[in-house]
């Protein structure tokens, strides 16, 4: 996630107000204003197929193995600059999307508002759905037409980028989650504000449910009634990150277009969220200032920060080798679990993210330290193992590949634009929900504790302190990322590194919660 807070406080209101105004038109309204020499829609029509189909189809389903999450629908043979056949093209094009939008969330307003993953979603939108080069560059097509860069509808190499970029995303970003030893004991009182946060996620989606034209009108509005899978995984999204999100949708089979309504309007929200959170924020000082006992919190960051900047043993190149190749071994033993899944149950999801997920947290955690391939270390044989390079250099990899996922996101280009405008004021209002129920349950507990007298336990005073409950609601809405970047902007250090690892443990259970939420959702609907 982008720390969007951090250009907020330096924007006016007004400007605030237009930017994100137009960020907004640009994601839904742009396709409805193309000019008449622009490329219109093609017709599309839903196929599934595990082989290779021939090239007159743009897009294709790589595999029986691929999540459908990730299957493209086929469409008509479109003119565009880089045809569905040219599989190196796709690739180089939507690479390019993937790093020029991260350049465009750090200079540009409504990159920065939107942030890098939306940003790619919304260019490579555009480079597959908009006219924008004359057909005498090319051969194929008729004078009149004007050449879209990317396919109309997807291609293979978009659908296999997508399967690939989140498969392996998932383990090379948990590699330096552990939920044993100092690594909790870091979190101190800032874990139970994050599990206070992530209930409150959890309370306002299930009030949202509890009213019953919104689960309604959700399934009448998102296509392929995929309202409850995109509910889910919005709510998994909500407690852990994007990681998450993608991993629920993925399992449940959610479409394409499903998908990317539900990251356009949860997006949306957030431009309103973020910037209240950094209002807030910036009212408080670090809790240091406040009560004495959080100084040992901040020496054993301190002390946690030192030692994970000494240098390993393990070149940069060695480190990314290494963190590959753990992601691949993960990701091996969780397809190959899913496919043993059959013997025990008759469920029809595809729990190979999940399972993945699970043995990448196991593996952090009982691994032992300074292993071959292990992810942690330390400098002394009794001392807690902390991350090293293997677990940073899978953090890199993992994020990267996340840009080139939301890149692909967008590849199916006017596809999009009926979907997220169908359901966007179901999925706004189960989002407005979800917001206002997480934000009143941490007012709450802060008014609740001060009635109750509990503010005079040590632990329920530095639970609701207010610099916790913005950090561990930026944690479970934004993701580690954000956190950290809320903490670092507000200079409060010694929540700094704390963020960064609730945040962690929201990816690890994250997906888990969505699945359940779902569980229930679609067993009371029925």
């Amino acid at each position: 996630m982008t720390p969007i807070m951090k250009c907020c406080r330096q924007i006016s209101p007004p400007r605030l107000l237009r930017a994100a105004l137009v960020a907004i038109g640009t994601l839904l309204f742009l396709p409805s204003c193309h000019q008449a020499n622009a490329f219109s829609s093609p017709p599309s029509f839903t196929k599934r197929m595990n082989t290779m189909p021939a090239q007159t189809l743009n897009t294709i389903a790589i595999s029986h193995t691929m999540p459908s999450s990730v299957t493209s629908l086929y469409a008509m043979p479109s003119p565009s600059l880089i045809s569905s056949s040219n599989h190196w093209g796709n690739v180089a094009a939507l690479s390019f999307t993937a790093s020029l939008a991260q350049l465009l969330g750090k200079t540009t307003l409504v990159g920065k508002l939107l942030g890098a993953p939306v940003t790619a979603m919304a260019v490579a939108f555009v480079l597959s759905s908009v006219g924008v080069i004359p057909s005498f560059v090319s051969t194929t097509s008729a004078p009149t037409e004007w050449l879209t860069v990317l396919p109309p509808g997807g291609s293979p190499s978009s659908s296999f980028l997508q399967n690939v970029s989140l498969t392996l995303a998932t383990p090379l970003l948990l590699l330096g989650t552990s939920l044993k030893g100092n690594a909790l004991r870091q979190c101190g009182s800032l874990l139970g504000s994050f599990f206070v946060a992530s209930f409150g996620t959890l309370a306002g989606a299930m009030a949202a449910f509890s009213i019953a034209t919104i689960p309604r009108a959700l399934l009448m509005s998102v296509p392929n009634q995929d309202g409850l899978k995109i509910a889910a995984a919005l709510l998994a999204k909500n407690i852990g990150g994007g990681i998450n999100y993608m991993a629920v949708c993925s399992c449940l089979n959610a479409s394409p277009e499903s998908i990317a309504a539900g990251l356009c309007v949860d997006n949306v929200m957030a431009l309103v969220y973020f910037p209240l959170v950094s209002v807030l924020a910036s009212k408080y000082k670090d809790v240091v200032d406040d009560d004495n006992g959080d100084l040992i919190e901040k020496e054993e960051s301190d002390e946690s920060n030192e030692e994970n900047d000494d240098k390993s043993d393990l070149s940069p190149v060695e480190s990314l080798s290494h963190a590959f190749t753990l992601a691949a071994i993960l990701t091996a033993g969780g397809q190959f679990i899913n496919s043993k899944l059959h013997y025990v149950t008759t469920s029809p999801l595809n729990l190979s993210l999940p399972i993945t997920t699970l043995l990448t947290v196991i593996f952090s955690t009982y691994y032992p330290p300074n292993m071959f391939l292990s992810p942690s270390s330390t400098k002394e044989r009794n001392s807690d193992p902390k991350s090293n390079n293997i677990a940073k250099a899978g953090e890199t990899l993992g994020t990267s590949l996340l840009y080139l996922f939301f890149a692909t996101a967008g590849a199916p280009g006017w596809r999009l634009k009926e979907s997220i405008q169908q359901s966007f004021p179901s999925i706004a209002t189960f989002l407005i929900i979800l917001y206002g129920i997480h934000g009143l349950i941490l007012w709450s507990l802060k008014k609740l504790v001060e009635v109750t007298k509990m503010d005079k336990s040590k632990y329920w005073k530095n639970v609701v302190a207010p610099q916790r409950l913005l950090t561990a609601s930026s944690a479970a809405i934004g993701g580690p990322a954000t956190a950290a970047a809320l903490a670092q902007s507000n200079q409060w250090e010694s929540l700094l590194t704390p963020s960064l690892l609730v945040g962690n443990v929201g990816y690890a259970l994250a997906t888990f919660i969505g699945l359940l939420f779902y569980g229930a959702a679609n067993k009371s609907l029925l």
